[in-house]
């Protein structure tokens, strides 16, 4: 690294900037200043060897030069002016001191002519340079055949003053043409490097963030597939055990307390459902759906979260057709509530749902201000700067749904954290902080991406991006019901392999369905179901998907191998399973953990 020899007290005289890549700007206020001072140090030696010298005119030149210095002063000096008026004063003042000094002592003087371009191009700019380059020519044209037009070129007497003149302008313009392009050039081209500069210093810092901030997402998202499973375990075997005693219980408050337990593990596996959609598990149900429909059918529900008085619009994209995107309707709807209620905080609060201090203008008084909360759909073009900012494929289509309110905004130190799990601002109890955090992995999830912009006291807009699909580019799976389904076989005809690692699981479930009439063999690994399939010729297979050694896909492989139609039903709280492919769909339920009893049974009467 270079050592700046430079004293402090030097650097603030000559203004240079503390950053050696600073903008150019700055460079040219310290290059201005540089020259003046120089001008006024080697102007007042110049009139001091004036007084030495038993020139002609002594007096007036040295009066001349005074005066000019002490404008030089005044001009380097005077505060509150902008750079460019001080260079076009400066400039000013070097043309008017040739225009003297060429009066008095003719081409003597063409170097303070020479130098008036060249400023003009490195404090200003190439083109001011060419203006006052095409200036100087004309003044010294002008201004030898007006003083000085018996003036002869060496030897060459027999020129006229037009052909002396012309060859001295020609001359001149050569010199300083070549010297004013070549500065202008230069400082255009440091111009355009330093911004070049700037810009991948910039790009490269937003980068590095964004990798930052995803591999913090990735890790918490990691943990929370893990916290997932083991939760979802738990709420398994409170649910069933809840509802073995509440079907046993003929009491009445009781059955009421065992239905508040059920709801408060209900209201647990959507929170774990929150984790798992933040840690980018997606469901096992997405297909084509209607962006604009689903939008349309959710109006009414956006409208229920918002206080009397605020103004909600919802503009649909203006197309021929459908706009369909290959997702979940549950999801896009979680999405919308996350954002619009984050929206509602902020219009609601005086220090925000994820935000700060309302400071709005003092002319936007109470009985002025009108809460607003717009949602805006549009399909975006391949050169949209939303498509670069959130680093998607430019070469797909995409569409954009924006949430925008008037609100009291974010603070720029909380818009870096807002994507966070757990991360809130609200008072406690009145949000988990997984709001953002899984409409980001929601999002994410659907290889889409979601951006924030806010500025405090004015608002914000929440913006994600999804692709676009084909019409006839997805298929859809069937949902489970809630209600009773009827199987056209009889239970003690369906022998049932439950394979579970966690014992209680194993324990309730079993009892679960014994209890409904079903002979169950329960095992604890994918190694004694084998054993039991060598065994006993099973109707159907009910086996979780994360356990120890072999998982369940691998047994099902197995299962499929003895037997290519067996019915399978597969347990997981980790939302979609990569590893099933299209040939192992067919007979195969996907039950998300935790379950309650009757969904458990109308997927093996499905099945069946």
């Amino acid at each position: 690294m270079t050592r700046d020899l430079l004293p402090s007290s030097l650097r603030r005289l000559m203004l240079l900037p503390d950053k050696r890549d600073a903008d150019l700007l700055l460079w040219r206020i310290s290059i201005l200043r540089s020259i003046q001072l120089a001008t006024l140090i080697l102007g007042s030696l110049t009139m001091l060897a004036h007084t030495l010298f038993p020139i002609p005119d002594q007096v007036m030149i040295l009066l001349v030069d005074a005066v000019t210095l002490l404008c030089l002063a005044v001009l380097t000096f005077l505060p509150r002016l902008s750079h460019e008026t001080r260079a076009w004063l400066f400039l000013a003042l070097t043309y008017c001191f040739w225009l003297w000094m060429f009066s008095i002592v003719g081409v003597v003087s063409i170097v303070y002519l020479l130098s008036v371009p060249l400023f003009a191009a490195m404090l200003i700019g190439l083109r001011a340079g060419v203006i006052m380059l095409a200036l100087s020519c004309i003044s010294l044209f002008t201004m030898g055949m007006a003083y000085f037009p018996g003036f002869v070129i060496g030897n060459a007497v027999d020129l006229s003053p037009l052909q002396t003149w012309s060859m001295m302008l020609i001359n001149f313009a050569f010199c300083a043409g070549l010297l004013t392009v070549s500065c202008g050039v230069l400082l255009n081209r440091l111009e355009l490097a330093l911004t070049l500069r700037q810009q991948s210093e910039e790009r490269s810092q937003t980068l590095t963030q964004h990798l930052q901030q995803m591999e913090k997402l990735q890790a918490v998202g990691t943990l929370a597939s893990g916290v997932a499973h083991d939760f979802n375990n738990i709420l398994t075997i409170v649910m069933s055990l809840t509802e073995s005693i509440k079907d046993k219980q003929r009491n009445s408050a009781a059955t009421e307390q065992l239905d508040q337990i059920l709801l408060a593990s209900d209201r647990g596996r959507d929170i774990v459902r929150q984790l798992l959609m933040f840690s980018r598990q997606s469901l096992p149900d997405r297909k084509l759906i209607d962006l604009n429909v689903v939008l349309e059918q959710m109006e009414p529900l956006l409208r229920a979260q918002m206080s009397a008085g605020t103004q909600f619009r919802l503009l649909t994209a203006d197309t021929a057709g459908s706009l369909y995107v290959h997702a979940n309707a549950s999801e896009i709807q979680q999405v919308m509530m996350n954002l619009t209620s984050n929206a509602v905080m902020a219009l609601n609060t005086d220090d925000g749902a994820e935000s700060g201090a309302d400071d709005r203008p003092e002319g936007e008084t109470n009985n002025k201000y009108r809460p607003e909360i717009d949602v805006t759909v549009r399909i975006l073009q391949h050169d949209d700067p939303l498509l670069t900012k959130l680093s998607l494929n430019k070469k797909k289509h995409y569409v954009s749904v924006a949430v925008s309110d008037n609100g009291v905004g974010i603070p720029a130190a909380v818009i870096s954290r807002l994507f966070e799990p757990f991360f809130t601002t609200r008072e406690p109890g009145e949000g988990t902080g997984l709001g953002l955090a899984s409409s980001h992995g929601i999002i994410s999830s659907l290889n889409g991406g979601i951006t924030v912009d806010s500025k405090t006291g004015r608002g914000s807009v929440f913006t994600f991006v999804l692709p676009l699909a084909e019409a006839n580019a997805a298929s859809s799976a069937p949902a489970a019901e809630t209600g009773p389904v009827t199987s056209s076989r009889a239970a003690e005809q369906t022998p049932l392999l439950l394979v579970d690692d966690e014992p209680l699981i194993l324990t309730t479930v079993r009892m679960m369905l014994e209890n409904a009439g079903y002979p169950v063999t329960a095992v604890g690994s994918a190694a004694e179901a084998r054993a039991a399939m060598a065994e006993t010729d099973f109707s159907l297979i009910i086996t979780d998907y994360s356990m120890p050694g072999e998982n369940g896909v691998a047994l099902i492989h197995h299962a499929r191998a003895l037997k290519p139609d067996i019915p399978v039903i597969l347990v997981s709280g980790l939302g979609h399973i990569d590893e099933l492919g299209e040939d192992m769909v067919p007979s195969i339920f996907m039950l998300p953990k935790p379950y309650k009893k009757q969904v458990l049974l109308n997927a093996i009467a499905r099945l069946l």
